[in-house]
């Protein structure tokens, strides 16, 4: 019989945790710490933060973008992937989170690996491109941005980079046909469009893994 794809298996979830054990101390206390700041809680996954730190060390990454830096935890993941080489330049807007995430680079002694930005994301963005192209670029950041953010992405990424984005299952909502919110339906709908179009573009291979919220990976070939 054929597995389906999203295994959504609390056995196979706890035995992944157990035996993988991908949260050390350090993360779990920017997860505390974030909650006692009234952070909101949209963190990466603990699965998903190794999975960004595999994926970045599999790149051989070294000069990498984050959109979307909250508190810090989904940075630490990447800077730990870049095994202690490079930058990561990670974009934020709120100032709590910013400061937030500062407190946490300098906890997990990755501070030196990390350039941040305080702004919005797009205008950032348009300032870094001097700094390209990138050999990775993770987003997790506004959802109905997502097209914007991979416009960027598409140019500025160099070949044999990596573009990652989070959520993009959209919260299980990515195939629905009807939303209770027209601000539920635009973040779907342009999440879908991210989708369709990283997997349509000729010069990348992309997947989505499946993960709790979904993780969109593609790799520029051309």
């Amino acid at each position: 019989m054929q597995k389906e794809f999203l295994q959504n298996d609390k056995n196979i979830t706890t035995y992944a945790l157990n035996t993988f054990k991908p949260e050390d101390n350090i993360l779990k206390e920017i997860r505390e710490r974030a909650k006692k700041l009234d952070i909101p809680g949209i963190h990466v996954s603990d699965m998903d933060g190794k999975h960004l730190e595999i994926l970045i060390s599999m790149a051989k990454a070294e000069k990498v973008v984050e959109v979307g830096t909250l508190a810090g935890y989904s940075g630490i993941c990447i800077a730990r992937g870049m095994r202690n080489k490079g930058v990561l330049h990670t974009i934020e807007i709120e100032q709590k989170h910013f400061e937030a995430a500062a407190q946490s680079f300098k906890n997990a002694k990755v501070d030196h690996l990390v350039k941040q930005h305080l702004g919005s994301a797009l205008s950032v963005l348009a300032e870094l491109e001097k700094e390209a192209p990138f050999d990775a670029i993770f987003i997790d950041a506004d959802k109905v941005s997502y097209p914007d953010y991979l416009t960027w992405a598409e140019k500025n990424i160099k070949i044999g980079g990596v573009i990652i984005a989070d959520n993009t299952f959209a919260w299980g909502h990515i195939n629905d046909s009807h939303f209770e919110t027209l601000e539920l339906e635009k973040q779907v709908k342009s999440i879908r469009e991210f989708n369709y179009r990283i997997a349509n573009n000729s010069q990348f291979i992309a997947t989505i893994l499946p993960t709790g919220e979904g993780l969109t990976v593609g790799v520029r070939v051309s």
